[in-house]
């Protein structure tokens, strides 16, 4: 068995330095550039609308949350308690014909 030379383990030894420090600064780059990212979709201006809404009959607060939420919107449950506090709405209970004004954002400008 043929023992590895000072040489040879200095050279093996960057080299695995060279590898660590090629992962380390691939990962910093990838955040960087996710962060860059992230940063400059946060800073577009995003819009608050209202519309009025009818409830129908078999509608409750959910099925009414998926016909309005955006894709900026993650948060269902936020989307109806916000829906009840603009209406003033205790629990879960909704009425067939009364109407519900509903809050919405988009990127887009009307």
């Amino acid at each position: 068995m043929r023992k590895n030379t000072k040489a040879e383990r200095i050279v093996r030894n960057r080299k695995i330095m060279l590898a660590v420090a090629t992962v380390i600064v691939s990962f910093f780059i990838g955040f960087m550039l996710h962060s860059s990212k992230a940063a400059a979709e946060n800073s577009r201006p995003v819009y608050t609308y209202y519309t009025s809404y009818e409830i129908q009959s078999g509608d409750t607060l959910w099925t009414i949350a998926d016909q309005f939420m955006t894709p900026e919107s993650s948060d269902k449950e936020a989307f109806i308690d916000n829906i009840k506090k603009i209406n003033h709405i205790g629990g879960d209970n909704i009425t067939a014909g009364k109407y519900l004004v509903i809050e919405y954002s988009s990127y887009k400008e009307l």
